[in-house]
């Protein structure tokens, strides 16, 4: 018996065992690499194998998918005082997509504010800086570039508000702003591209690297839009130094301790009470006080967290050190101070005392 081939009717029949490449899908597979491959079909003619058949390559070219997010780093609102320059918040600029981009970056003053605060006030002197050395941190010198040049797939930079605060601000005056960052094309170093379209309303071409939004929503921004935006927000804090001071007679020479009164050689004890209310700290806080006519310093009888100092001319100089005379005063004190370096917010206190002998 003869057998006669039939070339079509067995490419046919031999599509029901055609292997493929992979086809599925590879999430950050960069734009612009070609994706290749071809059918094979292997069959045999009266048992005989034949020679296989292979179609020739289908290529396409992966298109880039634009997809960012920005995120705040601050993890509360940054405290600042009235009047205070170079302000900075914090915010994250990741690259979600999977080609190269660059971002153009935008701060716009927040309709409200974050972290649950109101808006109250508007920062002067906005701009927006990139961290030039990924430090974390704002340097003026070294940060300086006011867009995101050539941030690779699955990369991240760190992106600065720099502001001003007024010096009419008051305490818990809030300021906000949107960090807004636009994707913009990439592949020209120390140029920002122009910003991305999307090619949603062209047809699939399959030699040619098209662009696809694939970006969620941000704060002010809309899903898929090639944009995403964050917030945060400047609070204003400030000092409330509170001070109150006392006297206690401790000592006299006929009662001693006991129900002292303040006659002449009697000790009496002054006790300052220092603190600071406010959100804000208070730095190089000093107390001053003055030896009291009628009265006499008792050598050694400060106590006091604070840099203690003592002027014999009135407050004009302080660096006199106290020298007891056979009764443990000295009369060339004038006064007496206790500086500290920094007095923070939210309640801290300080209590000076001193010692003085009425004459």
């Amino acid at each position: 018996m003869k057998y006669s081939a039939r070339p079509l009717v067995l490419l046919a029949l031999g599509a029901l065992v055609l292997l493929t490449a992979s086809t599925a899908f590879a999430v950050g597979t960069p734009s612009g690499t070609t994706v290749s491959n071809s059918a094979t079909v292997d069959y045999a003619v009266g048992g005989v194998a034949q020679a296989p058949i292979t179609t020739v390559p289908v290529t396409f070219l992966v298109d880039n998918r634009i997809d960012l997010t920005v995120a705040t780093v601050d993890a509360g609102p940054v405290t600042v005082l009235p009047g205070s320059t170079l302000r900075v918040l914090t915010y994250q600029v990741q690259n979600d997509g999977n080609e190269v981009q660059d971002f153009r970056l935008q701060a716009l003053d927040a309709a409200a504010a974050a972290f649950g605060l109101t808006e109250t006030i508007d920062a002067l002197n906005v701009n927006v800086f990139v961290d030039g050395n990924g430090n974390g941190t704002y340097e003026p010198a070294a940060d300086t570039a006011t867009y995101i040049d050539e941030l690779a797939a699955d990369a991240n930079v760190v992106v600065f508000v720099v502001a001003d605060i007024p010096g009419t601000a008051v305490i818990d005056d809030v300021a906000s702003y949107d960090l807004l960052a636009i994707a913009a094309t990439g592949a020209t170093p120390a140029a920002l591209g122009v910003d991305a379209a999307e090619d949603s309303g062209v047809a699939d071409d399959p030699n040619t690297v098209q662009i696809v939004f694939g970006d969620g929503a941000g704060i002010i921004d809309a899903v898929t839009d090639g944009q995403f935006s964050s917030r945060d927000s400047y609070r204003v804090a400030n000092a409330n130094v509170t001070l109150a001071k006392s006297s206690l007679v401790v000592e006299d020479p006929f009662n001693g301790v006991a129900n002292p009164k303040a006659i002449p050689g009697a000790r009496v004890t002054y006790t300052i009470d220092l603190g600071n209310t406010g959100t804000g700290d208070a730095d190089n806080v000093a107390i001053v006080d003055a030896i009291p006519a009628n009265t006499v310093f008792r050598v050694g009888s400060v106590v006091s967290n604070g840099t203690v100092a003592y002027s014999d001319d009135g407050g004009l100089t302080w660096a006199y050190v106290p020298v007891a005379d056979a009764n443990g005063n000295d009369a060339t004190v004038t006064h007496v101070r206790a500086t500290f370096a920094l007095l923070a917010g939210g309640g801290t206190t300080e209590q000076t005392t001193f010692d003085v002998v009425i004459q």
